[in-house]
């Protein structure tokens, strides 16, 4: 995997603003389509070979804060998890103080666990719902459906939109 995302670009946090910036898609058609072939091959063979999906509970406030503080440190660090590591890999030196920061946001994280995240996750907790229970189908259907639509999106978009306008 590590090959593949400095093949495409992703550990190079211009690579990266770009994306973010809607102006080249690479990242995001590569991340897209990761996800489609996994979730198509993990729930195809999981028809196969029994397999065991530890779905996690929806809690929206969890989520929402929790994502608020991964984009923050997505946009000041310009990695995310993958990424950095991959940049570290190549020798750049703001993804080792990534991997740094993010080591001491999981130990702030387990810190302040008990008291301030246990009360967010149980504010909203909705239980362990999935697309495919929520819309009441197949897991295997839903995840090859989804991962044909998110194929289909990856082909039809642009890589470098810039280049369209």
């Amino acid at each position: 995997m590590g090959v593949l995302i400095q093949r495409v670009g992703a550990s190079s946090p211009m690579m990266i603003l770009r994306n973010l910036r809607l102006e080249n898609l690479t990242v995001i058609k590569f991340m897209a389509t990761t996800i489609a072939v996994g979730a198509m091959v993990a729930y195809g063979l999981s028809a196969f070979v029994p397999m065991h999906f530890d779905i996690k509970p929806l809690y929206l406030v969890g989520v929402a804060v929790g994502g608020v503080i991964f984009g923050v440190g997505f946009a000041v660090g310009g990695y995310c998890p993958g990424t950095c590591v991959v940049g570290a890999g190549e020798g750049r030196k703001d993804a080792f103080f990534t991997i740094a920061g993010g080591i001491i946001g999981a130990l702030a994280f387990t810190l302040v666990f008990e008291t301030v995240i246990t009360p967010l996750v149980k504010m909203t907790d909705f239980g362990k719902v999935t697309v495919a229970s929520a819309l009441g189908v197949s897991p295997i259907a839903t995840a090859m459906v989804l991962g044909v639509v998110f194929l289909f999106v990856v082909w039809k978009l642009p890589t470098d939109v810039t280049r369209k306008r």
